[in-house]
């Protein structure tokens, strides 16, 4: 996200709001959204102003006064929202520099509660005397327990990122309070040598009491007797962490790269690779996003909500604000809210993000925060609708629901390649990742070179030895595609292959996405007439980079044999370099 997108966002996205006010009476906000099968969406609570992030109070209270939920607007307002749904200022004018009203992405960026303590705790950046964006912390105190309507004292926290410029988008993100201590992410302050850094906060996760101290068992805690950033650091090695959620004792996060996101499990004392490209925000993956598609806030499903589907229930939900500068719906799955299957025995994803909301309407929106309520899942966009308003949302099971726009099945190639997740391995008309093969006009060729090889029919003999599936039911599809010839043998073999990838090879490594035939034809179809001749685009470091790759699986491991590679190429330079000049030495 880029300065001259939010030029871009700022003025569309004001001109849309403006322009929109007309249509107030004849707007139907459900138009604006595509829900998934079986939920239905109401509007709970309304009055806000470019809202951020929400948290739930723990055991909340039952009186209709009782306070609900927190919410955390951008300029730095916290609104408490009571069990009757009245919306009350809880907290306002605390960060150190006043903030405009018009609407600048910077400002108040997370929210979450100690209800031991009775403390809220705030997130946000802003511009310090010198005009320079720094990152902050705020704890308004009201009573422990079920909190209170109004914040009774504040304490800011800003000494240690006094010195740490905050880029807008690229500041601290949203908090978590577990166990009693509170972790805190911090985007890389359009620095990128500081991610890397351990005596810099920035591109890092946070650990720290909720006195603001640093804890003795964070993974580079020294007790020199000077409390600086190393001795706050839980993580390090990210871009912009945007999303943060515990489960139990474990710790996950999301990741805004320039060209590509990623989901993350966190693990003390880490790094998480990042230190400039795209290749770091893949290295500790364990779903990527590509292309970014500005995945944010995280949220958890128990097993046991029975306000959502039970295909929810032991999944993350997470939204996707999409690009800054985007208007009406995106082919890419931005501007949503995603189900992510995360494996939490194996650490790896079970399936590919599935949408279960998505933005429909014709003009701007940052979908930023969701949340689980007492009676089912809260949702938070941004920016005011075609009439003006910014409600939260309630979202619920309903397998009665009559919501007018449901999310259909789209047969377009752009909207399965990135439903599938295809660029997240692959390139695909120049963009994508550096895991897999590249799928542009490069495919034909090497396709057809390796379907008409004597050793392809050789490895075909021998898997049509096979009883087991998927092997014995494409018995008959391999022998079509032997005898097939030209485009016809390719086009046949790479439908099969997304079909099911090990149909003619055991030891493939892609995984099985679940395609119908139909989806499986259109992509082959799409990817066989792609015209972008790839290889006069990848640079002599690309291709090292894609030759790894295809070699080895595991990225972290790809830098080392990086290093070795052209260590020794240097070492060899060396060698001949002197045995040139032995050669050339005085005659005796």
């Amino acid at each position: 996200m880029n300065k001259l997108s939010y030029c871009f966002l700022i003025i569309f996205g004001w001109t849309t709001i403006l322009s929109g006010n007309s249509m107030a009476k004849d707007f139907d906000w459900r138009s604006d959204w595509e829900l998934a099968e079986d939920l239905t969406m109401v509007i709970d609570s309304e009055g806000f102003n470019f809202p951020a992030h929400m948290a739930f109070v723990p055991g909340a209270g039952d009186a209709p006064n009782d306070p609900l939920y927190f919410v955390v607007e951008l300029k730095g307002k916290v609104r408490v929202v009571t069990n009757d749904r009245t919306v009350i200022t809880f907290a306002k004018d605390f960060i150190p520099a006043k903030q405009r009203e018009s609407f600048v992405p910077g400002g108040a960026a997370g929210i979450c509660l100690d209800a031991e303590n009775g403390y809220v705790f705030v997130t946000f950046h802003y511009l310090d005397s010198t005009q320079t964006y720094r990152n902050g912390m705020a704890r308004l105190k009201t009573k422990p327990g079920t909190f209170g309507l109004e914040a009774e004292e504040t304490e800011l926290f800003l000494d240690l990122f006094a010195d740490e410029r905050a880029e807008t988008s690229h500041q601290i993100g949203p908090c978590q309070v577990k166990n009693g201590h509170i972790y805190v992410t911090v985007g890389f302050g359009d620095d990128t040598s500081q991610s890397q850094n351990l005596h810099s906060t920035l591109g890092s996760i946070l650990r720290m009491t909720p006195d603001f101290k640093p804890l003795a068992d964070n993974p580079f805690y020294t007790d020199d007797g000077e409390v600086t950033a190393i001795d706050y650091i839980w993580a390090y090695g990210f871009r912009n962490p945007f999303g943060l959620k515990t489960v139990g004792d474990r710790l996950f996060a999301t990741d805004n790269g320039g060209g590509i996101d990623r989901f993350d499990e966190i693990e003390k004392g880490e790094n998480y690779m990042w230190s400039g490209d795209d290749w770091g925000i893949g290295a500790r993956a364990a779903q990527i996003f590509s292309p970014s598609i500005g995945i944010v806030h995280l949220e958890y499903v128990p097993s046991d909500f029975e306000f959502l589907p039970e295909a929810y229930r032991g999944r993350f939900i997470s939204p996707a604000a999409g690009g800054p500068g985007a208007i009406g719906p995106e082919l890419e799955g931005a501007r949503s809210v995603l189900l992510l299957d995360y494996n939490f025995e194996k650490k790896r994803m079970g399936s590919i993000p599935k949408r279960i909301l998505r933005y429909n309407g014709s003009g701007m929106q940052l979908p930023v925060s969701v949340a689980l309520g007492p009676d089912g899942m809260y949702f938070i966009p941004m920016l005011p609708n075609q009439a003006g308003q910014t409600p939260i949302y309630k979202i619920y099971l309903d397998e009665d629901s009559d919501f007018p726009n449901q999310i259909g099945e789209s047969m377009s190639p752009q909207y399965l390649i990135a439903e599938y997740g295809c660029r997240e391995c692959h390139k695909i008309e120049g963009g994508g990742g550096n895991f897999g093969p590249v799928l542009d006009n490069t495919l034909i060729p090497r396709l057809n070179s390796r379907l008409n090889s004597p050793e392809y029919a050789e490895q075909v003999a021998m898997v049509d030895l096979l009883s087991s599936e998927p092997f014995l039911g494409f018995r008959n599809t391999r022998q079509e595609i032997l005898a097939a010839s030209g485009e016809e043998r390719i086009r046949k073999w790479l439908s099969a292959y997304l079909l099911a990838p090990s149909f003619d090879n055991p030891e493939v490594k892609m995984p099985n996405l679940g395609m119908t035939p139909a989806e499986a034809d259109v992509i082959a179809a799409y990817l066989l007439a792609s015209t972008i001749d790839e290889t006069e685009q990848l640079g002599a470091a690309d291709r090292v980079k894609f030759f790894l790759a295809s070699q080895i699986p595991e990225l972290r491991y790809r830098h080392l044999v990086l290093a070795f590679f052209l260590g020794g190429i240097l070492a060899a330079l060396g060698l001949i370099g002197l045995a040139f000049t032995l050669r050339k030495g005085p005659k005796t």
